[in-house]
């Protein structure tokens, strides 16, 4: 047993994050999610990630509770702070987990915009701008890759 828990570290899905972020680092566990964060994600990965998984920047500064302004001032390779490249680290994550369950991303995108009885007839994008909200989604996702269909 190795003195670090993966605490649910999936190998393929973070290959998927980092082609999302169009970024080449090794991420073993998650002290090196926490060493990301700390350092910084760069608004040319933040943008890669948009372009990835369809959104514009008025949902990215949502999610990032940042204003549009803000993140149109930041040069390509300025770093965002460690809790805004947290959560965009959580929806690479969360996008790269929804396309392998899905088996294909936009299937994935597909699910994330239409209401849910799951969710209480929210789209689940609407729940990505709180930790809590992306814990919810990784438990749905979670359900719907054992079958568990609400």
């Amino acid at each position: 047993m190795s003195a670090v828990s993966p605490l649910d570290f999936d190998s393929f899905e973070n290959k998927g994050l980092l082609r999302y972020l169009n970024i080449d680092i090794p991420l073993r566990n998650m002290y090196d999610f926490i060493e990301l964060s700390r350092n910084g994600i760069d608004k040319k990965a933040l943008l890669h990630l948009a372009k990835t998984i369809g959104f514009d920047l008025k949902e990215l500064a949502h999610i990032l509770h940042m204003s549009e302004r803000t993140i149109q001032r930041y040069d390509l390779n300025k770093k965002l702070g460690t809790e805004a490249s947290a959560r965009v680290l959580q929806l690479a994550k969360l996008y790269a987990k929804g396309e392998n369950i899905f088996g294909d991303l936009s299937r994935f995108k597909d699910w994330m915009g239409h209401p849910s009885v799951a969710l209480a007839m929210k789209k689940p994008k609407e729940l990505l701008d709180t930790t809590f909200g992306f814990q919810l989604l990784n438990e749905e996702l979670v359900r719907i890759e054992h079958g568990i269909f609400a």
